[in-house]
């Protein structure tokens, strides 16, 4: 659920900004169009944050003892689990339509690209609580 919050939480908010901006300039319909896709984007992005944090859980359930005990190796296997499916779905749904990634402006990629990094970075750092390698309270494995 993490890591779908944050995608989640951006797109929600963005989508709901620009619909109180369209409401308050007086197109109704717009207004209601953005929050209806506002709050299809926030359950899309919970959706496929949990099917990316049940796969990332899975890879690391069924990885080698011997990876999991290397947080580096551990960390990686889970960015990787996590980030390349959202990498492949962000130009997957930008170059669709006959559209090539030079069509869009930088800020999409910049966007397309953080969010793609952050669901990497966070399955990373929580990998280790994930797999179930996290530190006792004594601070041994």
């Amino acid at each position: 659920m993490t890591i779908g919050a944050w995608p989640a939480g951006i797109v929600g908010t963005l989508c709901l900004v620009a619909a109180f901006v369209f409401l308050t300039g007086g197109h109704d319909g717009t207004a209601r169009t953005l929050t209806s896709a506002g709050g299809l984007a926030v359950l899309g992005f919970m959706a496929a944050g949990v099917t990316v944090g049940t796969a990332t859980g899975l890879a690391l359930a069924l990885a080698p003892r011997r990876l999991l005990t290397s947080a580096p190796l551990r960390g990686l296997l889970a960015a990787l689990t996590a980030g390349l499916p959202v990498a492949a779905l962000s130009v997957a749904a930008l170059t669709g339509d006959g559209y090539t990634l030079a069509s869009y402006p930088p800020s999409i990629h910049f966007l397309t690209w953080s969010a793609t990094l952050t669901v990497a970075s966070l399955a990373a750092a929580r990998s280790g609580e994930i797999a179930g390698w996290a530190p006792d309270t004594d601070g041994r494995r």
